[in-house]
């Protein structure tokens, strides 16, 4: 490959000066014959290889040499000679950063910030980190700035956040929050790459799949086998083994390597293997639990450097599984068989003379240990073979025992549905917590997922900010002053109610049971009356308990999309005036103004709520003809007669607004 082209750009390659030089001049006389005409002064040589001073290179007046560290950016990417390796990650580290300063104002919801950091926050660091590996600290880093950010509308990478919500429900998209794990979406990229690298030899495959082979090949050493290149993945790359040789690895392929053996054995083999496949796996390096004896695999018990190597040439001798052991003698080896196979033609096995004079194989340290445990494992692999076989399909015999259902079909890991591989990949925090929202009638996890599914739907409802303060109520999220109770030392009514009456302020107090709050909603309790619709606590907390009597029955749809509304829009006022006056020292409003503003955010969410249904809608029609039974409740009455067009749909011309 001599050449690569992206859009209006083109890259040569060339091994070296004179080759470079050459095809320059082929360009330019191209580009005497076609009439184009290249830009030199934009065209810049960079030389790869690290060893040689771009200084020392004269490219002939043609070649524009790149002089060391100065980076270059091709396809989003960063390369220079003798870059700093973390020269793009602190590049992309810094812009990430710096975007939440820049966008993060236009949010003011969970949803809208969730959604702002997927969509741009997020898509800074994806292009980068499918080709470089990232320090474990700098994601954690990302993720601890994306979780202030959502949860707690920080901007600032130093700005301190104390989380309201179980980690577990923060990142779980079906009884959570679902906020993007980037740990978990860099594996997913890991895991796809090794995809690629593991795809059949097809006209289609990667260039660089042999290359990456070759790499893997390399470190396993003798442990390598052409019939099965991917024993490697059954083990995981420790950087203190001696049986492996890792610095034969790209950085990248070596985070590749480690991200796919941090998954779960059990999810990565998700089919039965048959007992031809346990046979053929390879026991010296290996973490599948069937293979290994008491938790250990067959090179855990070698300690010594000259037994390290007498295994290694051994299992060399087409001893790398147990089906290779066994095919020998075509049964299982006693110990001087076995002792017989590893040492012909090893160059690490040690000799002696024996009592009659003759040349001898001399004992190997933990030589016995080592044919014990591969004899356990053996037994223990018969064993299994003797269990009748389970109802799911197993494994077909393959280059790897990585398999999964995909549509009720066993597909090779290569062939897995980004689905799968997204499935394969999440690791977020998943601890056994208390969900906010669990009651007796809801004690399944199905019933708790259907509850939370139907909770996100009643706050998309209203308008987004309203939606938000129940949503966050629902979830126990909201820092009413009784999640402080940690400061009691300093301040010990730091807990008390914001509006000074005495109480300790919880979600109840605050929105629901304090003194100043509580007349509104029976305000609004009694000109719902004739509707049978309460506003107690316990229904604004729990969606299911919401009931309509048989007046309201025939139009109960109507009456708890407006009960919805009402409910948004009211929480959202509590919230807002609560905020003022426990951080900007404002005066309470009195009782006729909550009931007002009540009553106009309620009307101002109904109206929006109306311009975004068909005119023909039923439900638009039931939602009316109940307005029009509200406006003539005795509370409601003065309300609707001192602002009589706040459900006008259209602007009016105060000429018609007189008449």
């Amino acid at each position: 490959m001599t050449s690569i082209f992206f859009a209006d750009d083109s890259t040569l390659l060339s091994k070296d000066l004179p080759s470079a030089v050459e095809q320059m001049t082929i360009v330019e006389e191209f580009c005497a014959v076609s009439g184009a005409r290249l830009n030199q002064a934009k065209c810049q040589t960079l030389v790869l290889n690290g060893h040689l001073d771009p200084a020392d290179t004269d490219g002939g007046g043609l070649l524009n040499i790149v002089p060391t560290g100065q980076p270059v950016k091709y396809l989003g990417l960063m390369f220079g000679h003798q870059l700093p390796a973390d020269h793009q990650l602190n590049l992309v580290h810094e812009r990430f950063m710096a975007s939440f300063q820049q966008w993060g104002c236009r949010a003011r919801t969970l949803q809208g910030r969730r959604l702002l950091a997927n969509t741009v926050m997020l898509s800074l660091l994806w292009h980068v980190t499918a080709a470089l590996p990232v320090p474990p600290a700098m994601v954690q880093s990302w993720q601890s700035m994306l979780n202030r950010y959502i949860l707690g509308r920080k901007i600032i990478p130093t700005d301190r956040y104390r989380p309201l919500l179980a980690a577990s429900l923060q990142f779980d998209s079906k009884l959570g929050l679902g906020l993007p794990h980037v740990a978990s979406r860099i594996r997913a990229q890991r895991l796809q790459i090794l995809q690629r690298a593991m795809s059949l030899a097809t006209p289609n495959r990667p260039l660089w799949q042999p290359l990456v082979l070759r790499q893997f090949e390399r470190s396993m050493g003798r442990l390598h086998r052409a019939s099965c290149p991917f024993d490697f993945l059954l083990y995981h790359p420790h950087y203190k083994s001696k049986w492996l040789k890792l610095w034969e690895l790209h950085p990248l392929w070596m985070d590749v390597w480690r991200q796919w053996s941090a998954t779960p054995m059990a999810r990565r083999i998700q089919l039965p293997l048959t007992p031809a496949t346990t046979m053929q796996l390879p026991v010296w390096l290996t973490t599948y639990e069937p293979t290994m004896s008491n938790g250990k695999c067959a090179a855990r018990i070698v300690n010594s450097p000259p037994t390290r190597r007498w295994c290694s040439h051994g299992a060399y001798n087409r001893l790398r599984c147990l089906a290779d052991i066994v095919a020998v003698h075509g049964r299982w080896p006693t110990r001087p068989e076995f002792m017989v196979m590893m040492c012909q033609g090893n160059p690490a096995a040690p000799v002696e003379r024996g009592n009659d004079g003759r040349m001898q194989w001399a004992p190997v340290y933990r030589s016995g240990m080592i044919y014990t445990h591969l004899t356990c494992v053996y037994a223990r692999v018969q064993e299994l073979s003797q269990l009748p076989p389970l109802p799911s399909p197993a494994a077909p015999t393959a280059r790897h025992p990585f398999y999964g259902l995909a549509k009720d079909v066993p597909t090779p890991f290569e062939l897995w549905p980004r689905r799968m591989v997204l499935a394969l990949a999440y690791h977020a925090p998943a601890t056994e917590t208390h969900h906010p929202m669990s009651s007796t009638a809801r004690a399944t996890a199905a019933a708790l997922h259907n509850y939370v599914r139907r909770v996100r739907q009643t706050c998309r409802l209203p308008p987004p900010v309203h939606g938000d303060v129940w949503l966050r109520l629902l979830f126990r999220m909201l820092p009413v002053n009784c999640r402080f109770a940690y400061l009691q030392v300093e301040r010990p009514d730091v807990i008390c109610c914001a509006y000074g009456c005495g109480g300790v302020e919880t979600q109840h107090h605050a929105f629901h049971a304090c003194p100043q709050i509580h007349p509104v909603w029976t305000f609004h309790r009694d000109a719902w009356r004739c509707y049978g619709v309460t506003f107690s606590w316990s229904t604004i907390s729990d969606l299911d308990l919401f009931t309509v009597n048989a007046r309201g029955h025939h139009h109960q749809d109507a009456l708890k999309t407006l009960w919805i509304l009402l409910i948004a829009s009211t929480l959202h006022l509590i919230w807002t005036e609560h905020n003022k006056v426990q951080y900007e020292a404002a005066t309470p409003l009195p009782p006729p103004a909550w009931n007002e503003l009540s009553f106009l955010g309620w009307k101002m969410s109904v109206r929006r709520w109306l311009r975004l249904q068909d005119p023909d809608c039923p439900l638009r029609s039931s939602v009316l003809e109940v307005l029009r039974t509200l406006r003539v409740q005795a509370p409601y009455r003065p309300l609707w007669t001192k602002y009589p067009y706040t459900l006008l749909l259209a602007p009016t011309s105060e000429t018609d607004q007189r008449h």
